[in-house]
């Protein structure tokens, strides 16, 4: 059941006042009501408090945390590159690097809980980025002995890196032996063991002022709950003189929306002024609360980039339907490496949400696609069987055709498909298993085309 909050809102600043109780009565109500809102607001106060200083100190953890473990892997692509000159390896060192920028962006002096914790952590950022800057010079001594067409394929922050005169005038095997000894020195090693040594002094110091503040909070918020319950316990006293008089304003509202509370349910916005109030509140709060619910399980069952299910969702998709009628097709983009490799990301990228959209567009409703790898997909088809084998082929042809005719400014896009389905012939593993077999088989033979398993 849905509630407009707009709706919620007026409803809740609306109905009878409880007036007509005697004056000691409304005094002793008035005065009751008046301290529950004081310690609401300092119950919300306090719980904000938690909840910012939690939140700072995650980010506070996790920059550290960053710095230890992404700059271990950026050594490592680092040298990778230096080693072997592929340009992989440099825009994963490139990847690595945003990854580490994105969370110093988040991080802040101020959500460090104390300033010694603090400089041990600016103590580690220095350190990040003088072993970076080591790192960017080896690769950039590596990168300058390649051919040139090799060299533009580089991303820009390696081939905007300026080399000294000295490293400039060095031979090819001298650059590459520099570039080698660069990220074996002593000064390079001792970058790391700063960092490491940084971070767990931050980490420490850290935890163990966010652990007095934590406990300082929750004093402060037991003792606000303490007051609560006194004051709760003087409400129902009063409560029950004045329901006699007010059963219809206050205590048939109150029954009736026990159940709602218990099932997560808005409950009914009627009574006196103060019950009105608290439904409305409550309700929207709830109605916030289900659509963050709803938000969060849309993202954790889908994949991002093509807005189909992900490996996740597929998983549990396929555990139900393996036992039952289905048919089951795995089709992956054909030369989807040579895409990323040739034209970048972004254009592979672009290739695997129109090859999505493609699936989505000849597939039924009740069809599940999924995104279960880089460029694979994998459709769980109900109901179908073996008799429908050249069917589901000519929709693959269809599904190139389209794909080849509406590609635009992208290179051709093709797909080539396997399928198999639950009464196959001579099954030789799981459907799943079979349908990547016969897509195994027929990618041995030519691409942009679709196979059915046959045993």
């Amino acid at each position: 059941m849905k509630t407009d909050s707009s709706k919620g809102s007026a409803a809740g600043n609306s109905g009878i006042k409880l007036n007509h109780l005697n004056v000691v009565l409304i005094c002793i109500g008035l005065a009751i009501c008046a301290l529950m809102v004081v310690t609401m607001y300092q119950t919300t106060v306090s719980v904000n408090e938690i909840v910012t200083v939690t939140d700072n100190y995650l980010i506070y953890q996790q920059t550290g945390g960053k710095l230890q473990s992404v700059s271990k892997g950026m050594s490592e692509t680092a040298l990778a590159f230096v080693h072997s000159g592929e340009p992989g390896a440099a825009f994963g060192y490139q990847t690595q690097l945003g990854v580490v920028e994105d969370q110093l962006a988040l991080y802040s002096p101020e959500q460090s809980t104390s300033e010694a914790a603090h400089q041990y952590l600016e103590t580690a950022v220095n350190a990040y980025r003088a072993r970076c800057a080591i790192e960017v010079r080896a690769m950039r001594l590596a990168a300058d002995s390649m051919p040139p067409p090799k060299f533009e394929a580089l991303p820009d922050f390696l081939k905007n890196a300026e080399l000294s005169e000295e490293d400039k005038a060095l031979s090819p095997e001298e650059k590459t032996a520099a570039a080698v000894k660069l990220l074996s020195s002593e000064e390079y090693t001792a970058w790391k063991d700063t960092i490491d040594e940084a971070v767990d002094g931050s980490h420490r110091l850290s935890s163990e002022q966010g652990q007095l503040q934590a406990a300082k909070t929750s004093a402060r918020v037991k003792s606000i709950v303490r007051q609560q319950k006194i004051l709760i316990f003087m409400f129902v006293v009063v409560a029950v003189v004045a329901l006699l008089l007010n059963r219809t304003l206050i205590i048939s509202p109150i029954s009736k929306s026990v159940d709602n509370l218990d099932r997560r349910e808005p409950i009914p916005v009627r009574g006196s002024y103060e019950m009105r109030h608290l439904a409305s509140v409550y309700n929207e709060v709830l109605k916030d609360n289900e659509q963050k619910k709803e938000a969060l399980s849309y993202t954790a069952s889908h994949d991002a980039l093509t807005s189909l299910y992900n490996r996740a969702a597929f998983d549990k998709a396929y555990a139900a339907f393996e036992d039952k009628d289905i048919g089951v097709i795995i089709a992956d983009v054909d030369r989807f490496k040579q895409y990323n490799d040739s034209f970048g990301h972004d254009v592979g990228d672009r290739v695997l949400v129109m090859a999505a959209d493609a699936l989505k567009k000849h597939f039924r409703d009740e069809d599940h696609i999924s995104r279960i790898g880089g460029d694979e997909f994998c459709v769980i088809m109900p109901g179908m069987d073996q008799s429908c084998g050249e069917d589901i082929c000519r929709r693959i042809r269809q599904i190139n055709q389209e794909l080849a005719e509406n590609s635009g400014d992208l290179p051709p896009v093709t797909l080539s498909a396997g399928i198999a389905f639950w009464n196959r012939p001579n099954p030789s593993g799981s459907i799943f298993k079979d349908a990547d077999s016969a897509l195994l088989d027929i990618k041995k033979k030519r691409e942009d085309c679709c196979a059915v398993y046959q045993g």
